[in-house]
Parts: C-alpha cells; sequence; structure tokens
C-alpha cells in the first residue's frame, strides 16, 4: 500500500503562495511619521505590502513591534496597527513580512511649561461683567509652542475673581488676591487686582451699622401709631 506524504507546515504553504504570486518586494507605511501629545494618545499606522509591480499583496501580514514600549506601544491585526503613547520620548515602530520591514518615527510630547505674558491682572468690577483673557503660552518637553491646550484658571479668593476652563478671569468684588493657570498638570500664578467700578444701580447696598435695630424701631412707632389711631376711631364710635 502505498504511503501518503505529509502535509506541508502551513509558513511552508504561505511561503510557497507568495512566492507564486510573486511575494512582497516592499512595504509602505501610512502615515510616514506619527507625532503624540500626552499620555495614553493614539493614533493608527496602515501598512501595504506592494510587489515589485506595484500590486498589493493583502495576504502578506504584518509582525507589528516598538523599539521602546515605554515610549509608544504598537498592537494590531493584519496589517493596521494602533500606536499608544505612554510617556516622552522617540521610538521606532516597525511592521515586518519575512526580511522585509518598514519602519515609522513616533514621536511623544508633552506640555513641561506654561506661561502667561503678564506680570499681574488687573480687572475691572464694571456694571456689565465682562473677563479678561489671560495670554497663556504652552511649552512641551523640547521647549517648542503648543496651541490647542485647554487653560483652567482659577482664583484664591472668589470673592475676589473667578476663573473659567477657556484661560479667563471674571471680576468678583474689589480687592487682591492670585490665579492659577493650569495646562495639562502644568501650573503657574500671577497676582490679580480688582477694581469696584460699578455704579450706585448695580453696586450691592452696604447695611450701616445699627440699620436692622433702626428699622425695628421704625416699625414698633408705626404699630404703635396705628394701635392709637384705632383706640380713638373706637371710642369715637362708642359715644352716643
Amino acid at each position: 500500500m502505498r504511503a501518503t506524504p505529509a502535509a506541508p507546515p502551513a509558513a511552508l504553504l504561505l511561503a510557497s503562495l507568495l512566492a507564486g504570486c510573486g511575494g512582497p518586494a516592499r512595504i509602505e507605511l501610512e502615515p510616514g511619521s506619527v507625532k503624540l501629545f500626552g499620555r495614553g494618545q493614539s493614533a493608527t499606522l496602515h501598512a501595504t505590502p506592494r510587489e515589485k509591480s506595484g500590486r498589493p499583496v493583502p495576504s502578506a501580514i504584518c509582525a507589528w513591534s516598538s523599539s521602546d514600549a515605554g515610549v509608544v506601544t504598537a498592537t494590531g491585526r493584519h496589517n493596521q496597527a494602533t500606536v499608544t503613547s505612554v510617556a516622552p520620548g522617540t521610538a521606532t515602530v516597525t511592521c515586518t513580512i519575512g526580511s522585509l520591514k518598514a519602519e515609522v518615527v513616533a514621536a511623544v510630547r508633552v506640555v513641561a511649561r506654561v506661561a502667561v505674558a503678564l506680570e499681574k491682572a488687573e480687572l475691572v468690577r464694571s456694571d456689565e461683567s465682562r473677563p479678561l483673557a489671560l495670554p497663556v503660552q504652552v511649552f512641551d518637553d523640547q521647549g517648542a509652542p503648543v496651541v490647542g491646550r485647554l487653560a483652567f484658571t482659577r482664583c484664591e479668593s472668589e470673592e475676589v475673581c473667578r476663573g473659567d476652563p477657556r484661560g479667563q478671569l471674571w471680576a468678583v468684588g474689589a480687592g487682591t488676591t492670585t490665579a492659577t493657570v493650569e495646562v495639562e498638570g502644568i501650573k503657574v500664578t500671577l497676582p490679580v487686582t480688582v477694581k469696584d467700578d460699578r455704579t450706585e444701580a448695580t453696586r450691592p447696598k452696604v447695611l450701616k451699622k445699627g440699620y436692622m435695630e433702626d428699622l425695628e424701631k421704625e416699625v414698633r412707632l408705626r404699630q404703635a401709631a396705628e394701635a392709637a389711631a384705632e383706640a380713638k376711631a373706637a371710642k369715637a364710635a362708642a359715644k352716643p
């Protein structure tokens, strides 16, 4: 009886298949570089293996890796990977298919310094409340300017001013305090002075000392006068 030859391993079948169709000659990665800002951010990489003729080879599958998993990780299925930031730095993400490799540089940056282009904030509390937009400057760990980051502000004394999540300060009442500006955990403080320039129409009324006692005395006198008037009227009505 004739013996049946053993089936070749799956890896040999794949190699044979790739060889039969020419196999990939190069790998294209998109995008050509990755820049992530902050920890836990992610980007998607897509690999396209191609023959010498330029025709795609979708059956050729990438093995993804990162040169420094402490900076970025690279995980993916087939020819698409997710690159996730871990810490500031630079690493290389590689797609490997057999002896072919394609690489992309991934850089991770974080906010390292926050500055306000004012020595102090001077606000005016007027009849129409308007905020002061602080000129906040943000820089990454390489000293490069960063745009589009949210600046949270808050005042030490909210009786003097209040902050918001848009890098603004709002005047509340006359006085001095300090304001803190925070961008992604990095903080800077500056002094704040508020001048109250409201008119009598909108300025809160200040109660003088003894105001409540005077008010109570006035009420008692009015009540006594009303009682006396009622007694007089009753007496007049009782006369024949």
